[in-house]
């Protein structure tokens, strides 16, 4: 096998690894506030005072997995699964040269996962017909303004559960993924500490294959600022996942089960949100 071709199939391991893992985690990771020391959680939260609440007003382009459409469809996704699954394969076993073996293989993988995809695939009526809904569902979703809700909700949960007071910056938010908010240049009178919040993705994610099931999610990007220097206190990305269902499963009902899976990420991620940033309690380890 000549070094092009195994390139080729090395390559196409990589990004479907990479896209079978997307979404794996259900849970982001333990933000830094977990493993500071006492002091430094105190020295920080003397800092907080009256907390401005910002949530981005632009909307995140939703990532929908969708399975494979029809014969065709499944046979071109069979390739790419049945090659990348034999090259795994050989690069997590423990034979001497597994990977080497493993791309050797990937052909024969190729054509085992064409063979399956074809025949196992949904048809592309099936498919069209479940999309078509999952994006109805998607414009309700916006049409009920979550970037609001978020931010109700935050301003609830942080006044009901933290001694400390919350209030809306409405219209100071970023508008723009890449824009940077001085908020110490803006009028924010009262404010000691903003609590910035992007809705930074959301809809299916899974593993990539023929018919994949898929969770319904939303990631958001929170970040604690000092308002008189713009200094960032606390940063964390969180992730709200839900069960797995197959693709037409979240299309039954209108889309229902999608619509209630994504609101009900909502208060999840605030109450999230205010629980890790406000209410991790100072633990002397020594």
């Amino acid at each position: 096998m000549s070094n092009k071709i195994r390139n080729f199939f090395l390559g196409i391991a990589i990004l479907v690894f990479a896209a079978g893992n997307f979404g794996l985690t259900g849970c982001s990771h333990s933000p830094a506030v977990y493993t500071m020391p006492p002091e430094r959680i105190e020295q920080m939260r003397s800092e907080f005072g009256t907390v401005g609440v910002a949530v981005a007003s632009y909307r995140a382009k939703p990532k929908i997995l969708r399975p494979a459409k029809g014969p065709v469809g499944g046979a071109g996704r069979g390739v790419i699964v049945g090659a990348s699954t034999t090259i795994m394969a050989g690069a997590v076993s423990p034979i001497p040269g597994g990977t080497f073996i493993g791309i050797m293989l990937a052909p024969i993988g190729a054509v085992v996962g064409m063979t399956y995809g074809t025949a196992t695939a949904t048809s592309t009526a099936e498919v069209e017909k479940a999309e078509k809904t999952i994006d109805q569902t998607i414009s309700r979703l916006q049409a009920m303004d979550p970037i609001q809700t978020l931010q109700t909700e935050t301003i609830r949960m942080g006044s009901e559960r933290t001694d400390l007071t919350f209030v809306a910056l409405p219209g100071l938010a970023p508008q723009s993924p890449n824009e940077i908010v001085r908020y110490d240049l803006l009028d924010t009178t009262g404010i000691s500490s903003v609590l910035e919040l992007r809705v930074e993705e959301g809809g299916l994610r899974g593993r990539y294959t023929i018919s994949p099931p898929s969770s319904a999610y939303l990631k958001i990007r929170a970040r604690l600022i000092a308002r008189k220097d713009n200094r960032i206190l606390l940063e964390d990305t969180l992730f709200c996942v839900s069960e797995k269902r197959e693709y037409r499963e979240w299309s039954e009902n209108d889309g229902q089960l999608f619509f209630d899976a994504l609101i009900s990420c909502i208060p999840d991620l605030a109450e999230k949100v205010v629980d890790d940033f406000f209410l991790v309690l100072p633990t002397n380890t020594n």
